[in-house]
């Protein structure tokens, strides 16, 4: 009996750590589009902030994204010298009105126990997981906050 099913002997697996930008894309693209395809929710909004000086040096910043009526924040980060100036909480704030403004209902995310979970907590995220022993002998917290 002839299958039409692709045999796992038929492929090549290899680690590429230095895979090209539109290589890495193919996976992330099929995913969306499969994620996309299972649940009907298409639509993506993208929230990218920069703090800049006055030189227009990068000095802090927050990644994410708006799917499926919840906001991803993928990274936040401040530069050493501007840590306890407020930055963080305008970056924060400012992501959380965007992301509502695109019809985000709430936001998620993850962080380590170095990083910034009383930061978060301070602004009304919540824990709501821990994986421990991750990196070894600290925590990782996922915290989520309902707007």
């Amino acid at each position: 009996m002839v299958s039409d099913e692709p045999e796992p002997r038929n492929f090549k697996i290899s680690s590429e750590s230095d895979a090209r930008p539109e290589e890495i894309a193919v996976i992330r693209d099929a995913l969306d589009r499969f994620n996309f395809d299972a649940t009907g929710l298409r639509e993506v909004h993208t929230v990218t902030l920069f703090a800049r000086d006055r030189l227009e040096a990068i000095k802090g910043g927050l990644l994410g994204y708006v799917w499926g009526g919840w906001f991803h924040i993928t990274h936040l980060w401040v530069s050493e010298e501007c840590r306890g100036s407020g930055l963080g909480r305008q970056l924060l704030e400012t992501a959380e009105r965007e992301a509502a403004a695109s019809g985000a209902r709430g936001a998620f995310l993850s962080t380590f126990d170095f990083q910034a979970p009383d930061f978060y907590r301070r602004y009304g995220y919540e824990v709501y997981a821990k994986f421990p022993d991750y990196p070894p002998g600290h925590v990782d917290y996922h915290l989520r906050k309902v707007f």
